[in-house]
């Protein structure tokens, strides 16, 4: 019986130890996983904003279309190259930084959501200068077999602040 016990309690310090590591290289992937996505929302956003199609497509699948909504509380919008080309006519940003990164995955690690702030200002051709702006902002992104590429994003302006201004 002593035997028994003894071999029991070695089987299940081995099953314990082992594991350990295993939740510890998950979490340093899903680290890794959650900095890498964080650039390419970064990356994707200047792209966007510089009017970068080609950066910014690089971010996008050719099996669903990219969505968002924008923080001026406008109709969804479908991203195509002529949209982000042409975004942001008559206006442009005087400055836009991203902070306060968060990225939350789906149990497989097939989905993952990516939400920060933005601040800056925009000057308007003709017209203000310097008008600040503030928003939050999600992003859901898809693994795909093309690497990880951007679905949908929402943007709203953070209380007090102004998003982007109603384009024609």
């Amino acid at each position: 019986m002593k035997h028994l016990l003894l071999l029991s309690t070695l089987i299940f310090i081995g099953c314990v130890s082992n594991s350990e590591p295993m939740l510890v290289d998950e979490l340093e992937d899903e680290a890794i996983l959650s900095q890498t996505l964080i650039e390419q929302s970064q990356n994707f956003q200047l792209s966007y904003i510089n009017n970068d199609f080609e950066g910014a497509n690089a971010f996008m699948s050719t099996n669903f279309e990219t969505t968002v909504f924008n923080s001026n509380g406008t109709d969804l919008i479908v991203q195509t190259q002529d949209n982000i080309e042409n975004s942001g006519d008559g206006w442009d940003f005087d400055e836009f930084i991203m902070s306060n990164h968060s990225v939350t995955f789906d149990a497989d690690q097939s989905t993952a959501v990516v939400v920060f702030n933005t601040d800056g200002s925009i000057s308007f051709e003709g017209g203000e200068q310097n008008v600040p702006y503030a928003t939050r902002a999600s992003q859901t992104w898809v693994r795909t077999s093309m690497g990880w590429k951007i679905m949908h994003s929402h943007w709203s302006p953070r209380n007090g602040a102004l998003g982007v201004p109603v384009e024609e």
